[in-house]
């Protein structure tokens, strides 16, 4: 790969590491970052493929664009499992569960999704994936409204869920399951009990703000729809103005739940003017969701149409291919030939001389250099052999082509002589990190070695599992290693990462 083909290739993968970081605080420029990667994607950002789809498809989350995020999750699953990235994997799996449950009503699918989930999670010994399959028995039974159910099966867990200190979204998604459930049994007080212990996680750092709002909006709809089912205006007004206030969070059901909750408690009250009002907008709504339907209809039928395109033109890639082999293969036997001829030659001189008594030991002599030119012959065939196998399995035309340039002149070259390749490949790498740790060395002293490796492993492209297992070590503990790195290196901020400041300093 061209130094510029790898300079765009980097900073396509800086446009993946920037959406990742504000995803969840805005999931719209985390979308510009995703759409500023062009064409062709499969090559821009090879082996990066299951966590650019699975990106887009938090993003369709965040902006309920509901008819795109079984379709981009799906992909993002197909290339995880090419990648064998587990954890994309599992989480792609959990969220086709999901949607597959809820949107297709399609419980079996649904449950092959939720198996897969297990099984790559259990494969990447991600131990909070597995917390939330642990939970979708709950989540199943309250869809079912069988709310005695799931509280039992929450119950049984929840110190467990509590106990996940790294990460308490699995504690918030517990209690609001519970809350929702004693709402359904119209069992108020303790529906306010674990509503209360959900509002204390409020300022945790492990749990975004949009995520935990989300959260909120919904359960300040199903308090305000219980006040509304027990004509309990006062109520019903406080909670409705609780749910106006967290608009921003809402998506799609939760707006047409306020909207629907807005018109009745103005046809309770009388006031047939906000409730034409909200009728308005209600309708308006409506309108909004089926234009972003037909547009993400639209959306998949075009990806559909590229897809075709892609392998069409890929159809069109394996019969040049085959072309290219015959050609190779024709070239092979024609040098094969000369070799064999120019062999037959040699050994004819050689009986020639061999004739003569009086030059006898020169000959012998000789024939021992011809045996030897003849091995390398042999050898220089074999070595053909496998670039003309190297060269028809690549898929790039163009590249092809100049491989194929490259052997014409190498047999040309070679014919009559074969030049020795002592060249030393690993001590020119070895060279190249001694930069690397000389300059990380002056920047900044106070990284230790193993930090500094560290560092020139993520420059390099490393994720943190491929880290640890090249370092002997934990992914917690790279990770526990690069938050301290963050920490040394003063240029490294929210609004710039570690990978970030490492690609812009030493590219």
């Amino acid at each position: 790969m061209s130094s510029f083909a790898q300079f765009n290739r980097n900073e396509f993968f800086k446009y993946i590491d920037s959406a990742s970081v504000i995803i969840d605080e805005n999931p719209k420029l985390a979308k510009i970052y995703l759409d500023s990667i062009t064409e062709p994607i499969e090559k821009n950002i090879e082996g990066r493929l299951a966590e650019y789809y699975q990106l887009k498809g938090l993003v369709n989350d965040g902006l309920d664009e509901q008819a795109l995020i079984i379709h981009n999750f799906t992909q993002a699953l197909k290339y995880a499992k090419k990648e064998e990235n587990y954890d994309v994997a599992g989480m792609s799996s959990l969220e086709l569960f999901y949607n597959t449950y809820l949107v297709k009503k399609d419980s079996v699918l649904a449950f092959r999704y939720l198996n897969e989930a297990q099984k790559y999670y259990s494969l990447s010994n991600n131990i909070n994936g597995l917390a939330e399959v642990k939970q979708m028995p709950a989540y199943v039974a309250l869809n079912n409204k069988k709310y005695h159910k799931s509280n039992a099966i929450i119950l049984k867990d929840l110190e467990y869920y509590k106990n996940i200190t790294d990460d308490a979204y699995y504690y918030m998604y517990a209690l609001f399951m519970l809350t929702t459930n004693y709402i359904g049994l119209e069992d108020l007080n303790n529906a306010h009990k674990y509503f209360n212990k959900l509002k204390n996680l409020k300022n945790n750092k492990t749990i975004s703000q949009p995520l935990f709002n989300r959260h909120m909006v919904t359960l300040y709809g199903d308090v305000a729809d219980f006040h509304f089912k027990n004509k309990a205006i006062d109520s019903l007004q406080i909670y409705l103005q609780k749910f106006g206030a967290l608009r921003s969070a809402m998506n799609d059901h939760d707006t047409r739940n306020y909207f629907r909750l807005q018109l009745d408690y103005y046809d309770l009250i009388n006031d047939l003017k906000l409730k034409n009002t909200f009728k308005d907008s209600l309708r308006n709504f409506e309108a909004l969701i089926m234009r972003k339907t037909l547009d993400e209809s639209i959306q998949i039928n075009n990806d559909l149409i590229q897809t075709e395109t892609k392998l069409e033109h890929e159809r069109k890639k394996k019969h040049l291919n085959r072309y290219v082999i015959v050609a190779l293969i024709s070239l092979l036997i024609l040098f094969s030939f000369v070799v064999i001829w120019k062999y037959k030659q040699i050994k004819t001189v050689i009986i020639q001389y061999t004739k003569s008594d009086k030059e006898f030991s020169f000959l012998k002599t000789n024939h021992e250099k011809l045996k030897v030119k003849v091995r390398g012959l042999e050898d220089y065939i074999s070595e053909v052999k496998r670039e003309v196998k190297a060269i028809s399995s690549l898929n790039n035309s163009l590249e092809q082509k100049e491989k194929i340039k490259e052997l014409y002149k190498k047999i040309h070259l070679n014919s009559s002589a074969f030049l020795a390749k002592e060249e030393n490949y690993l001590e020119l790498i070895n060279e190249l990190n001694i930069d690397f740790f000389t300059q990380m060395k002056n920047l900044h002293p106070k990284l230790n070695d193993s930090e500094i490796t560290i560092c020139y492993y993520l420059f390099i492209g490393f994720k943190n599992k491929e880290i640890a297992a090249f370092l002997n070590s934990t992914t917690r503990a790279i990770e526990s290693k690069r938050y301290r790195i963050s920490k040394k290196i003063d240029a490294v901020t929210n609004n710039f990462s570690l990978v970030e400041y490492l690609n812009t300093t030493f590219k």
